[in-house]
């Protein structure tokens, strides 16, 4: 009997951590995301910028409001400025100790997405979601 309640609880333990795997780390689903910056990905331009039109951070981008939300293997990225929206879906293709990465195509285009915590320097941390796809470089941020 004290043999099957030792393996009863060695399995619940072992249930019970196994199923925290994953835990704490930001995934996109967890999220609605900003976007910060869009580059293009040759020559490094910021061609699209979230900031305040009196900002002179990126004077030669165009400011654009665009969100994404992602749920159970497809993305919208919404376009707020200009009324559009692009579909596509994601899939896991890594989980690394800080975060998740993915799989994904918007529009019929495939690229590349990670989450994961940026720490700054004052040591304050925030969700980001960097995405490379179709010779762009995206930043987006927890909103």
């Amino acid at each position: 009997m004290k043999k099957i309640i030792s393996i009863l609880l060695l399995a619940v333990t072992l249930i019970f951590a196994l199923s925290a795997c994953g835990m704490g780390k930001p995934k996109i689903e967890d999220y609605e995301w900003k976007m910060r910056t869009i580059m293009h990905a040759e020559d490094n331009q910021v061609i699209y910028d979230a900031v305040a039109e009196e900002s002179t951070t990126h004077p030669e981008a165009k400011i654009i409001e665009m969100t994404l939300v992602a749920k159970d293997g497809k993305i919208t990225i919404t376009d707020v400025t200009n009324g559009k929206t692009y579909e596509g879906t994601y899939t896991v293709s890594g989980r690394n100790p800080k975060g998740t990465d993915y799989q994904i195509t918007i529009d019929g285009k495939s690229g590349y997405a990670g989450v994961a915590m940026t720490t700054y320097a004052d040591g304050s941390e925030e969700p980001t979601l960097p995405i490379s796809l179709d010779g762009y470089s995206m930043y987006f941020y927890a909103e």
